[in-house]
């Protein structure tokens, strides 16, 4: 516009036409940029379920629905602030063709558990000179992937109790010798090297080892402090999160034991005692698992009691106090071992009374409950 300007001025035509070619230039490149961004047709690849901490891997799958020869394209994914962590990579532009799909993709760190769902992405197209530039947001099928928690391993000091089944297989009272084989499944960590099944690690090359069926047939029922609110923190390690951890690690411990574990209180969750191969289905529950009930875990207590049979362990993770638990373990006493395992809040948000949480614990131990302090985790 300069140079049109002085062309007029001093009566330059080779200028003018300078000028005018310029912004010609200018104005067909901002076209082509523009039309570049329009007619896409995208779908988004995503896993539906990764572990905590896992590197995730996103494939974006990009169609034009018209004859156009597009330049490149960088197509960049609105990701829900809570699910990215760490290690988010670029996403490599592409030149989109006609009925052709062209693939791209990136990867990021999912640091935090939880289920999520997102549509939003931006395209943003240049010119074949490089000289302009169009951003615009586009929206894609939703997308959901579920953040499932890593076991978080502990170990609980409770007293052996006779009778009960549970807190037997524990201590250990129910192992040794004269216990039915189940099975044969991969080494973990921990696993007795005497219990190796040398001939399966021979065949598959990875060590295998015996199941047995544990002497205790206890059943143990886990609740999650689940009501709105209870959720401490905003890290990518909150109460509710480090309650998961633990109880994955807890449950799958009880279940190698021969003790049948329930979750009444998760989304799909019942009395129906887990099948002993499926860690991956209590993950993928745990990882749904939010703050969104109604009614307090004394309530959900005392609903699990009248459907349980008689000698169940019930164990309560908790982190707000709850005033009518204590009323609740009293009427349960002698029909089910109530276990309460208790959180910090002030570990979670600063200005909790702390010396309240510990009188809180005692009045569930007077009450009737084996109480546990559970420890802190750390975040990813």
């Amino acid at each position: 516009m300069f140079l049109g300007l002085v062309a007029v001025l001093i009566d330059a035509p080779a200028l003018f036409y300078m000028s005018f070619a310029l912004i010609a230039t200018l104005i067909g490149c901002n076209i082509q940029s523009k039309l570049a961004t329009r007619a896409l047709r995208i779908e988004r690849i995503a896993p539906k379920s990764v572990h905590v901490g896992e590197l995730v891997t996103v494939e974006i799958v990009v169609w034009s629905e018209r004859k156009l020869k597009r330049p490149l394209v960088t197509i960049t994914d609105k990701l829900p602030a809570k699910l990215v962590g760490t290690d988010l990579g670029p996403s490599l532009p592409v030149a989109p063709a006609f009925d052709l799909p062209v693939r791209t993709m990136y990867r990021f760190r999912a640091n935090k558990r939880g289920q999520f769902r997102w549509r939003n992405m931006t395209i943003t197209a240049t010119d074949a000179l490089g000289l302009t530039t169009k951003t615009v947001d586009h929206q894609t099928e939703y997308t959901d992937i579920v953040v499932v928690p890593s076991p978080i391993a502990v170990s609980l000091d409770l007293a052996s109790s006779s009778g009960w089944g549970v807190n037997e297989a524990i201590s250990g009272q129910s192992a040794g010798a004269g216990l039915e084989p189940r099975g044969i499944r991969q080494y973990v960590n921990g696993d007795s090297l005497r219990h190796i099944h040398w001939r399966s690690s021979a065949r598959t090359g990875v060590l295998q080892v015996k199941e047995f069926q544990a002497g205790s047939q206890g059943a143990a029922a886990m609740l999650l402090q689940r009501r709105y609110g209870s959720d401490l923190g905003k890290n990518t390690m909150t109460s509710l999160d480090t309650m998961c951890g633990h109880a994955l690690f807890l449950s799958t411990t009880l279940m190698r034991q021969g003790i049948s574990v329930s979750f009444p209180n998760l989304e799909g969750g019942s009395l129906k005692p887990l099948d002993f191969d499926a860690e991956d289905e209590l993950a993928l529950m745990l990882g749904k698992a939010a703050d969104n009930l109604e009614v307090n875990i004394a309530e959900q207590m005392m609903n699990v009691a009248e459907q349980a049979p008689t000698g169940t362990t019930i164990y309560a993770m908790v982190v707000l106090h709850d005033p009518d638990l204590p009323a609740v373990i009293q009427q349960l006493r002698g029909r089910c071992q109530i276990i309460i395992l208790g959180y910090r809040a002030e570990a979670f948000v600063e200005g909790r009374d702390a010396e309240s949480a510990v009188n809180h614990l005692e009045e569930y131990r007077l009450a009737g409950a084996l109480v546990s302090q559970m420890p802190e985790a750390d975040g990813i």
